[in-house]
């Protein structure tokens, strides 16, 4: 496609490299943040601390999520078998994620994106919608209906009852499942969010404030669900066109300040246009790859949002 042909193979193959000293550093920070936010209210016990944990802790679960995406590409360290363990274990089953399932749907998203056959296409066709579907969408996900919707499905998902499917449209399973297969798929696929949950709540019953193991779950059902939506539609939603091959066409990049970083935008997520374009790049190289489409002209005919108010703007209709 032309858009690949601007940039040469030896301007790219830098950003190529894989890191495990930045690799593990990005999930140090991830999980580092995540220790932080379990002990601002041991602190400083008050409604603030409790606060602000869910927010760092719902930011976090998204960061985790994003870097599992990161490891389904094999791009966040040098080797398979170390992206495959890390984000199996250590991004995608503590927020009830599958990598394998997970890494199955999306590469058919990057293969098939900018066309109709995208699975994430239902995501973003609707685009732009009323002022008021943004209002209930925002209301479903804050009081945790879009949560326990979510968790239902994804339980399905486990059982081998519905495809892994990230647009929630609960396509069935092509063959059925006998009760034992159903108990043994469960078993298999959630096991590793049982042992790492388990593990969290552990550690934090040890050192006396086991009870805080419901702000992890809280900011699952409410604050995580509102982050990921909007994240999801910052990266497509309103698109100049949705269904042109051309990622500056069909994908969105977002500048963003430390606030939306913990918030809406972890680990260089906001960097989408750039992801589309080259997949093998790693997070921690996608702003060194926007730059260098900056300076080639790349991106001159391409909007770049300003900020997640520009993305909200561009997720309401005008009228």
């Amino acid at each position: 496609m032309e858009f690949r042909h601007l940039l040469t193979r030896e301007e790219l193959e830098p950003l190529l490299r894989k890191s495990d000293i930045e690799g593990f550093w990005m999930l140090a920070c991830n999980w580092g943040l995540i220790g932080a936010a379990f002990a601002l209210p041991i602190l400083w016990p008050q409604w603030w601390a409790y606060a602000v944990a869910v927010v760092l802790l719902a930011n976090r679960q998204l960061g985790i999520a994003v870097l599992m995406h990161d490891c389904s590409h094999y791009a966040l360290f040098r080797s398979r078998g170390l992206n495959q363990w890390v984000g199996k274990w250590l991004c995608a089953a503590p927020v009830m994620a599958d990598l394998d399932g997970y890494r199955r749907y999306h590469m058919r998203h990057h293969r098939d994106a900018g066309t109709t056959a995208d699975p994430d296409y239902p995501n973003y066709k609707n685009y732009p919608v009323s002022k008021g579907s943004v209002v209930r969408k925002t209301l479903r996900d804050l009081v945790g209906y879009s949560g326990i919707k979510t968790f239902y499905a994804v339980v399905l998902m486990h059982a081998g009852l519905l495809e892994y499917d990230m647009s929630y449209q609960h396509h069935r399973a092509e063959r059925r499942l006998s009760p034992l297969q159903i108990a043994v798929n469960l078993l298999r696929n959630l096991w590793p969010t049982l042992v790492t949950n388990v593990a969290l709540w552990g550690l934090l019953y040890s050192l006396g404030h086991g009870y805080l193991y419901w702000l992890w779950v809280l900011a699952y059902f409410t604050l995580f669900m509102f982050f990921a939506r909007i994240r999801n539609a910052a990266e497509h939603a309103n698109v100049p066109d949705l269904l042109d091959k051309d990622p500056r066409l069909h994908a969105r990049t977002t500048h963003v300040n430390w606030l939306e970083r913990l918030t809406f935008a972890p680990n260089h997520v906001n960097y989408h246009l750039e992801h589309h374009w080259a997949p093998g790049v790693p997070p921690y190289r996608l702003a060194a790859l926007h730059r260098l489409l900056l300076q080639k002209g790349a991106l001159e005919r391409t909007p770049i949002a300003n900020s997640y108010a520009d993305v909200f703007r561009a997720m309401v209709a005008a009228n």
